[in-house]
C-alpha cells in the first residue's frame, strides 16, 4: 500500500538557499574611537583609493600593494593594522588570513573600537554568504558548503551553519553534518532567533535519528525543550523519539496534550500531524491534519496529508471530495492519482478506483514532486520533478497561486522542455500566498 507524509524538506531546502543575497553593512560607522596614527596603515589605505572604479586587474595590483605595506608593520601592537590586514585579504579573497588578522585586532583593540572588526566580519560573512548561495544556485554543492563554512569561522551565524550542515547531509556526510549542527549549537552568537535554532535542533535530531542514535537525539531534545518548553515542533519530535525507544507512556502524554491545543498554526499542525503518522497514530494524525487544513486549507502539501492520513485510520468517505480535488487542481501528480483512487478503493468502490488509476496512467506528464515554498521579500519558490510519457518538445504549463480566501492572486507559466526533468522557478507576490495549482499542457 502506498504510504507518505511529508513537511515539505525538499522544497524548503531550496527556498532557504535561494532566499538572494544579503546587503553588506556600511563600514567605519561614527562611534568614539580613535586609533594610534599608523604610517604603514596609511600607505595601505593609499594604494585602495579608486578601488571603485577599478578594473580586476588593477583592484589584484591595488590590493597587492596594500598588502605589502601592511605586512611591513604585523609585528607591532597598533590594532589599525590588522583591521587594515584584514580589509585587504578579504580583497584578495582569503578569508582564513582575514580572520586571524581579526582574531588579533580583537586582541588589541579598546572596547570602543571593537565594532569596527565587527563590520568587517560581518562584511565578510555577507559576501561568503552570497557567494555559497550563488555556488548553490550554480549546483556546485561543494563550493556552496565552503563558503558557508569560511562564513562560520570568519562569524559565527546560525544561517551559514544550518546551510553548510543541510548540504553535508545532501551529499552523504552524514557524520559532517551532524558535527557542524552540534558546532552550531555549542557556538555562541548574536542575533539567533527562535526559528534559527529550532531548525537546527531539528535537522540535527533526525540526522541523529536517522543514524539509529535515538538516545542522542532524545537528549538533543531534551536539552532543548529544557529551555524551551513550550515549543511544540520539537515536542512532537522528542515523542517520536520516546516512542521509538520504548517509551510509550511518556510519548501518548506528549501527543495527548498537544491535541488539546487551540493555539497552534498551520505549520504547527503539519509537524504534529507529521508526528503522530510516523508513530503510525493514524487517527490524531488525521485529526492534527485536519487542524492544519483550517489554518490553510489551500496548502497542496496539507490536503495531502489529511487525504491520506484518514485513508490510514480508516475514514476514506469523508476525503473523496478532496482527492477528487487533487486530482483536478494537480492533473499530473502521481500522488494525488494514488490517493483518490486509495480513498474510492478504501470506500468499496473500486470500480471507481479502477477508473481513476487509468486516468493516472494516461496523462502525458508525471510529476513526482511538486511543492512550494516560501523564501524572503514575499518571493514563493515552486520546485517540479517530472517524467514525460507521451509529451514531448516545448512545454507550457499554467499555474495559479491563491490568497488566504482562496481567491486567484497571481498567474504564472512555467516554459520547459519535455527532457528537462524538473523545474524551479519563483513568483513576488504582494499578498501573502495559501497555495498553488496548475493546469494542463497549453492550458
Amino acid at each position: 500500500m502506498f504510504n507518505t507524509v511529508h513537511a515539505d524538506a525538499k522544497a524548503a531546502v531550496t527556498a532557504a538557499l535561494l532566499l538572494g543575497v544579503i546587503p553588506a553593512a556600511l563600514f567605519g560607522q561614527e562611534q568614539e574611537c580613535e586609533f594610534d596614527p599608523s604610517d604603514s596603515a596609511s600607505r595601505a589605505s593609499a594604494a585602495m583609493q579608486d578601488l571603485e572604479t577599478a578594473t580586476a586587474a588593477d583592484s589584484l595590483t591595488a590590493f597587492t600593494e596594500a598588502w605589502a605595506a601592511v605586512e611591513d608593520d604585523l609585528d607591532s601592537d597598533n590594532p589599525v593594522v590588522f583591521l587594515m590586514g584584514a580589509q585587504v585579504q578579504m580583497g584578495l579573497d582569503n578569508f582564513a588570513e582575514a580572520t586571524g588578522l581579526l582574531d588579533r585586532f580583537d586582541e588589541l583593540a579598546p572596547p570602543e573600537c571593537m565594532m569596527h572588526g565587527e563590520s568587517q566580519r560581518y562584511n565578510g560573512w555577507v559576501r561568503l554568504y552570497n557567494r555559497g548561495v550563488n555556488a548553490y544556485s550554480a549546483q556546485d554543492t561543494e563550493g556552496a558548503i565552503q563558503s558557508f563554512m569560511l562564513a562560520n569561522e570568519l562569524r559565527p551565524d546560525m544561517r551559514t551553519y544550518s546551510m553548510a550542515a543541510t548540504l553535508q547531509a545532501e551529499t552523504g556526510a552524514t557524520d559532517a553534518a551532524i558535527e557542524t549542527y552540534r558546532t552550531a549549537l555549542a557556538t555562541d552568537m548574536a542575533e539567533v532567533d527562535a526559528e534559527q535554532m529550532r531548525d537546527a535542533v531539528r535537522g540535527l535530531g533526525d540526522l541523529l535519528m536517522a543514524e539509529d542514535r535515538g538516545d542522542e537525539a532524545a537528549d538533543t531534545y531534551g536539552a532543548y525543550l529544557a529551555e524551551n518548553p513550550d515549543d511544540v515542533v520539537i515536542q512532537i519530535r522528542y515523542a517520536g523519539v520516546l516512542a521509538d525507544q520504548g517509551r510509550a507512556d511518556e510519548s501518548a502524554a506528549i501527543y495527548a496534550e498537544t491535541l488539546e491545543r487551540t493555539d497552534l498554526i498551520y505549520d504547527q499542525w503539519l509537524e504534529v500531524g507529521v508526528g503522530l503518522y510516523k508513530a503510525q497514530n493514524y487517527g490524531d494524525a488525521a485529526t492534527a491534519f485536519g487542524n492544519a487544513r483550517q489554518g490553510n486549507p489551500y496548502s497542496k502539501e496539507g490536503m495531502e496529508n489529511y487525504v491520506n492520513a484518514s485513508i490510514q485510520a480508516g475514514r476514506p468517505g469523508p476525503v473523496i471530495p478532496l482527492a477528487d480535488t487533487l486530482t483536478t487542481w494537480y492533473p499530473y501528480d502521481q500522488l494525488a492519482f494514488q490517493l483518490h483512487a486509495q480513498a474510492l478503493g478504501h470506500a468499496d468502490m473500486n470500480e471507481q478506483a479502477m477508473e481513476v488509476m487509468a486516468e493516472g496512467e494516461a496523462v502525458p506528464l508525471s510529476f513526482s514532486f511538486a511543492q512550494m515554498a516560501a523564501a524572503s521579500g514575499g518571493r514563493y519558490v515552486v520546485q517540479v520533478s517530472f517524467t514525460a510519457r507521451t509529451a514531448n518538445g516545448t512545454l507550457r504549463i499554467p499555474f495559479e497561486f491563491l490568497d488566504a480566501n482562496g481567491q486567484v492572486a497571481m498567474t504564472h507559466t512555467e516554459t520547459t522542455d519535455a527532457a528537462a526533468g524538473n523545474f524551479v522557478f519563483e513568483v513576488t507576490s504582494d499578498v501573502p500566498l495559501a497555495g498553488f495549482r496548475y493546469g494542463t499542457i497549453g492550458g
